[in-house]
């Protein structure tokens, strides 16, 4: 829908999936003209669900439902076309390799569910074509060197959710920094070991002194949000922006770390 501008989801939508990207084609779904219901589909409960809690809770507010303890086990179709989706119930026993409760189906437990749209989010993995030749982990990802980078081939570093598996912009970011100066490293024939050093502001910031009788001042500040009957339908903005008040509140409330290793500077 972002990138091309198509909707492509209707009638009683079912989403396969916990995560983020579940909860997201669930909101974007719920969105569209021509969609009567949108159901997630998730195998634990929703307290196992990796996806963010707020965006849970918003997906709740907005009317999505969530069927818990529920694993897909057959497409049912008519002549090409989408009839529902065959699943069955789960209990949770023990813990998996993930140390994540371990969902075991419950036999004779089977239902079908109607559906006319079928979205499918689960599990993110590499593209290994263009891997190539280099060295694998168990879980499909790229072998690398934890503190250089290397792969298994001279030469060629890694970094990224292709070496950590699904994870955040920021820990990408942080990768192919880290890649980038090892590759400096490489081709001027140094130390393959990041430098231990910690890096401290030299500037410092008089604290703001907090007014005692604000008494808002100690609280955080609650994001507003776009009421739901005006997100039926609509792209628009969810998260709206704190007032000014709020802003200047949450900045008192910073903790100041930097304190603790910086010095006033003298005039």
């Amino acid at each position: 829908y972002n990138l091309e501008g198509k909707t492509l989801a209707k009638g009683k939508v079912g989403i396969i999936g916990g995560g983020n990207s579940a909860i997201d084609a669930a909101r974007v779904a719920f969105r569209y003209k021509g969609v009567d219901s949108v159901t997630v589909f998730y195998r634990r409960t929703e307290n196992e669900m990796p996806a963010y809690k707020e965006e849970i809770e918003a997906a709740l507010e907005e009317g999505i439902e969530i069927k818990s303890l529920v694993a897909p086990t057959k497409v049912i179709h008519k002549d090409g076309v989408l009839q529902g989706m065959e699943f069955i119930q789960n209990s949770l026993e023990g813990k998996d390799a993930s140390g994540r409760p371990r969902p075991v189906p419950v036999k004779g437990s089977e239902f079908i569910a109607e559906l006319d749209t079928l979205i499918v989010a689960i599990s993110e993995q590499p593209e290994s074509e263009y891997i190539g030749n280099l060295s694998n982990t168990k879980w499909g990802t790229l072998s690398v060197d934890k503190e250089s980078l290397l792969t298994s081939q001279k030469g060629v570093f890694g970094g990224g959710d292709v070496v950590s598996g699904p994870n955040t912009v920021i820990e990408a970011i942080a990768a192919g920094k880290k890649a980038a100066f090892m590759i400096e490293q490489y081709l001027e024939g140094k130390s393959m070991r990041m430098p231990q050093e910690v890096v401290l502001p030299d500037i410092f910031v008089k604290p703001v002194e907090n007014d005692v009788e604000d008494e808002g001042s100690q609280v955080r500040a609650k994001t507003p949000m776009l009421p739901v009957d005006k997100r039926m339908g609509s792209f628009a903005e969810v998260e709206l922006a704190i007032s000014e008040k709020d802003a200047k509140c949450e900045a008192r409330r910073c903790m100041r770390c930097d304190l603790d290793f910086t010095q006033p500077v003298k005039n």
